[in-house]
């Protein structure tokens, strides 16, 4: 087996241990009422990181046996601290913070129409619609974007990468980390800062509401553009920028349907994503794998 069909397995199957996470302790629920019908803990709306962690036990080991099957597939004589030191320096490029800001001042326009004139027309359109299918993919897409997803997404690029010397996923691994770290602490000094309140409290677009209640921006769209920006603006692979704004919209537009944030809570939190991610890959991705 070659290398590069070592690398697609390793993604392949970290995909489907992606997709376990999201629907987890689900098949463990599922086989108990087929077959053992014992009583259990918890149930199809239980989510990993949350009500068992006896159960989510069964899902670290999954995932460490996928860590040593990547390792194991590498190859034993190459030179992993190759990559690393080719990556050691970061440097950015002052001639783009004045299209960083341009594009900034863009979201920001796009951010305040939002809010003006789509908000309560989105909001009360989303109350129209629901239903129980629409409610189950929305539980969906928010433990996609929660919970330990975005680690350990980060995680298998770095592993990934050292094992099988692809600079390229190393340098996506360190640009994800960077940007969902910066990116979050901004989302969160502006949440405490603004203090919007949630639109499940209906109390309107405009009204102050401190504390836990408060909607803008949204964290888990900051963080699903954050780590999507970073494959949408460094990876030679269409298809996985398409999948990767795919996923990071259907995360944002979940947080809307789920009357947790405003429409335009997820547009600027879109917009702080990948701003932040565009930075982050010029000098980290484009800077030292081209």
């Amino acid at each position: 087996m070659t290398n590069e069909q070592k690398r697609r397995y390793a993604a392949a199957a970290f995909a489907t241990l992606l997709v376990l996470s999201v629907f987890w302790p689900s098949p463990i629920v599922s086989i108990n009422a087929l077959w053992l019908e014992d009583d259990l803990d918890v149930d199809h709306l239980s989510f990993l990181g949350r009500e068992a962690p006896s159960w989510d036990v069964v899902f670290w080991c999954l995932a460490g046996l996928l860590l040593l099957a990547i390792v194991q597939n590498a190859e034993p004589d190459a030179d992993r601290r190759e990559p690393l030191r080719q990556l050691r320096a970061i440097r950015f490029d002052r001639s783009l913070w004045r299209r960083d800001a341009i594009r900034l001042a863009i979201g920001i326009v796009v951010t305040a129409l939002v809010w003006l004139f789509l908000d309560q027309p989105l909001i009360a359109w989303a109350e129209g619609v629901q239903s129980d299918f629409i409610e189950d993919v929305i539980r969906l897409l928010n433990r996609l974007g929660g919970g330990m997803n975005p680690v350990m997404i980060v995680v298998f690029f770095l592993v990934a990468g050292v094992a099988y010397r692809e600079r390229r996923w190393i340098a996506y691994a360190i640009a994800m980390g960077m940007a969902g770290l910066a990116a979050g602490i901004l989302a969160q000094l502006i949440k405490h800062l603004v203090g919007r309140a949630r639109p499940e409290l209906w109390l309107g677009p405009m009204h102050y509401a401190p504390g836990s209640s408060t909607s803008f921006p949204s964290g888990h769209t900051v963080g699903a553009f954050a780590l999507a920006g970073v494959l949408i603006f460094g990876s030679r692979n269409v298809a996985l920028r398409i999948i990767a704004f795919a996923l990071a919209a259907g995360i944002g537009l979940s947080r809307v349907f789920a009357f947790r944030h405003w429409p335009s809570d997820v547009t600027a939190s879109a917009v702080i994503g990948l701003v932040t991610a565009w930075i982050v890959t010029e000098a980290v991705v484009r800077g030292r794998v081209e």
